[in-house]
């Protein structure tokens, strides 16, 4: 077992992923071709790694209270919005496909609003998620606020 959760190693990952995903996705409404492919490739990676991202919350939240520190009222928070920023974007995905193969063009504008959906609770997502690490007056008592004490 490692010492330290793999949750903060991979989260960065599908953050990166699936933002430039929906950059890729906007820029395709002009350069259609390769940036309607990219945008693909970049979802489906990030859905990937948020998946694994999201079955390696419960490690860190685990590593969290071991170390003594109280997150359970904003970690339940940061859950939710991960799940469902993670199904915004499985959606996002499947209907890439279907609009690949059966070229609705009536499933572009559906797509877009799922992409600012998908952006918006991944930003709340990692907001809640930073709030459990960066900010001590969020109930989470960060390891790395408390190590900062320490030094002064």
């Amino acid at each position: 077992m490692l010492s330290t959760p793999l949750h903060p190693l991979l989260v960065h990952f599908p953050i990166a992923l699936l933002i430039m995903g929906v950059i890729a996705q906007f820029l395709a409404l002009w350069k259609k071709d390769f940036f309607d492919k990219l945008a693909l490739f970049l979802f489906s990676s990030g859905l990937f790694t948020g998946i694994l991202s999201y079955l390696t919350g419960d490690g860190a939240e685990e590593f969290a209270e071991r170390n003594g520190n109280e997150i359970s009222s904003i970690v339940h928070i940061h859950e939710r919005y991960a799940l469902i920023t993670l199904l915004i974007f499985g959606v996002i995905v499947a209907l890439k496909i279907v609009r690949h193969y059966r070229k609705q063009s009536f499933l572009l504008p559906l797509i877009l609003i799922f992409c600012i959906a998908g952006a918006t609770t991944l930003t709340l997502t990692g907001h809640y998620g930073g709030k459990m690490v960066y900010h001590p007056t969020s109930q989470s008592g960060s390891i790395f606020y408390e190590e900062k004490e320490d030094r002064e």
